[in-house]
């Protein structure tokens, strides 16, 4: 318990989710996940691919815009 007090305690001015929220700002994980199993998962994680580490950022790079978009479109 002293553990769980401590970090809420350090961590307060990073848990602004009644501002968040005020501000229509998703914050659960569930968004990010789902935004990361569609934006990396389904293209870079397929059987048999291999990626270096630059072109999958490159990849990366070209779709994050599309994602960007459709999470604005939800707001």
């Amino acid at each position: 318990m002293h553990a769980a007090i401590t970090y809420l305690h350090n961590q307060g001015d990073r848990m602004g989710y009644v501002r968040a929220r005020s501000m229509g700002m998703p914050v659960g994980g569930g968004n990010v996940e789902a935004t990361c199993k569609s934006l990396v998962s389904q293209r870079l994680v397929r059987s048999g691919s291999r990626w270096k580490e630059a072109t999958g950022k490159h990849l990366l790079d070209l779709r994050a815009p599309e994602f960007r978009h459709r999470s604005d479109a939800r707001g």
